[in-house]
């Protein structure tokens, strides 16, 4: 028996296996659309993250993003496997925050509009390969590379974007969408951030969401959670006040704070200082 079979015969649980044994109970409005797959033309490599890849493809004459994630699971431990993939398997933790943005008529509201998951099979693969190098681990050799189909952004980070004050309040609206259902951005960055050529912003990347109740010590608690969502809106609205003072933004009004201080609701520290830094 080769080394690939004996994972294989002695594997147990996957990331794929707990999504497709579960997934039509637990995101029961996220929609399969792997059959749409022979049609989808791969246009460009868009951005390569550490557990996914964003390209822009065409279907049915239409642009849109295809983020594919990579299959690098951790060793969990069996007894906590699934549960550990709930909560942080990338790819089915942005499953669920689309399923709940689906389920409540925000898909394109809250973030790009997600039209559904998807498979690739082997033969796609491979048919990608030459330019992507998969990465994933042994015991995972038999499962298919899975995806999302969203919205094309025509923009750029919001650290660089030219925003508008009705961007700039669609963001903390997309925020309190997702904090109202019980779910944390988790990575609230400038690079998770979208602005549209057209001034449209975007909350992205929902795959480090948080959605509570969560397993993890520092958010186990009622009130850590809502003390971590309040974080998170202080972090957007420290983004914000330094957004309002570049002169590509003059004359426009996105924070009615009078300092960066009173915008982040405390000193701001080096970490925050360098993290939420705006360019010109």
């Amino acid at each position: 028996m080769d080394l690939q079979r004996a994972f294989s015969s002695k594997r147990k649980h996957t990331c794929w296996t707990v999504w497709l044994k579960h997934h039509k109970m637990k995101c029961p409005f996220i929609n399969d659309l792997s059959h749409l797959l022979p049609d989808i033309e791969f246009l460009e490599l868009l951005f390569t993250g550490s557990h996914s890849y964003l390209f822009k493809v065409r279907l049915n004459r239409k642009i849109y993003a295809l983020k594919l994630y990579t299959l690098t699971q951790p060793d969990w431990p069996e007894s906590r496997f699934e549960r550990n993939a709930w909560e942080k398997d990338p790819f089915i933790v942005e499953c669920q925050v689309y399923d709940y943005l689906i389920g409540n008529n925000l898909s394109g509201v809250v973030g790009p509009c997600c039209h559904g998951w998807l498979k690739l099979d082997k033969a796609q693969e491979q048919s990608l390969e030459w330019k992507l190098e998969w990465r994933r681990r042994i015991n995972t050799a038999e499962d298919p590379i899975c995806g999302l189909l969203l919205e094309y952004i025509d923009g750029c980070t919001i650290d660089k974007a030219r925003v508008t004050p009705a961007g700039a309040q669609s963001l903390r609206d997309q925020l309190d969408h997702l904090h109202n259902m019980d779910i944390a951005h988790g990575d609230l960055f400038p690079r998770n951030i979208m602005g549209s050529n057209d001034g449209r912003a975007f909350l992205v990347d929902f795959s480090s969401a948080k959605l509570w109740p969560h397993s993890s010590f520092m958010i186990r608690k009622r009130e850590d959670f809502l003390c971590y969502t309040q974080s998170e809106k202080c972090k957007l609205e420290l983004l914000l006040f330094r957004l309002q003072k570049l002169k590509r933004h003059q004359g426009m009004t996105f924070s009615t704070t009078e300092s960066e201080e009173q915008a982040y609701g405390r000193p701001v520290c080096s970490w925050a200082n360098a993290n939420y830094a705006v360019v010109e």
